[in-house]
């Protein structure tokens, strides 16, 4: 089963962002609703990766989608009652896990470009991650039929499970120094990694003798 390893990237990104909550914030119930929502987001692509059948017998491609949907009204509350919940509102992790949500929330592209908004002040007030904000604004580009400032949105090109390769990409000969400027690694690098993630996520599951 041939799988979309970019949304795939995007868990192990948060995971690898993920810390523990060490500095008070000003909103502890909403820093748990959030971490509430993006294990639910994150439950079926987890499965997924590791090659695991739902106990229910359902596709958990739609059952990832049911929970975008689910999740976008709550969403939306939140941003209406407390703008972006950055760092000092909900603390590094929950702010990592607001901004995932708002990644998969492409079936509301308005609602993407609002937060975009949002988040740039946060971004500058150092409230929120330039690196999320990146990822963001590709998706948002992407989603407008623009091109990419980061790369951060691929497809896969070539024999077998192809290679990743950017959808696309404004002023590639400069793409390098927009990423080092907010701290990601070059983008070859990046496409390399996709690569390896879509290769082991597609693997034939091994046969039990």
């Amino acid at each position: 089963m041939k799988l979309v390893a970019a949304t795939y990237a995007f868990w192990c990104l948060s995971t690898c962002l993920a810390t523990a909550q060490t500095k008070p914030v000003l909103y502890p119930k909403l820093s748990k609703t959030l971490d509430s929502l993006a294990y639910v987001d994150q439950w079926p692509m987890q499965q997924l990766f590791k090659q695991l059948p739902d106990s229910a017998d359902r596709d958990l491609v739609q059952v990832e989608k049911e929970n975008f949907a689910r999740h976008q009204p709550l969403l939306e509350k939140i941003v209406r009652q407390v703008g972006y919940p950055g760092f000092q509102q909900v603390g590094e992790k929950s702010a990592n896990n607001f901004w995932l949500l708002v990644q998969h929330a492409d079936a509301y592209p308005a609602f993407q470009r609002q937060v975009l908004e949002l988040m740039l002040s946060e971004v500058k007030r150092k409230n929120a991650s330039p690196v999320n904000y990146a990822y963001l604004t590709d998706r948002v580009a992407i989603n407008a039929g623009k091109p990419e400032e980061y790369g951060t949105q691929v497809e896969y090109k070539g024999p077998g499970l192809g290679k990743a390769v950017p959808r696309s990409l404004r002023d590639p000969k400069n793409v390098d120094k927009r990423r080092a400027a907010i701290g990601m690694e070059p983008l070859q690098q990046y496409l390399d990694m996709m690569s390896g993630l879509h290769e082991q996520m597609n693997a034939p599951k091994p046969t039990v003798q």
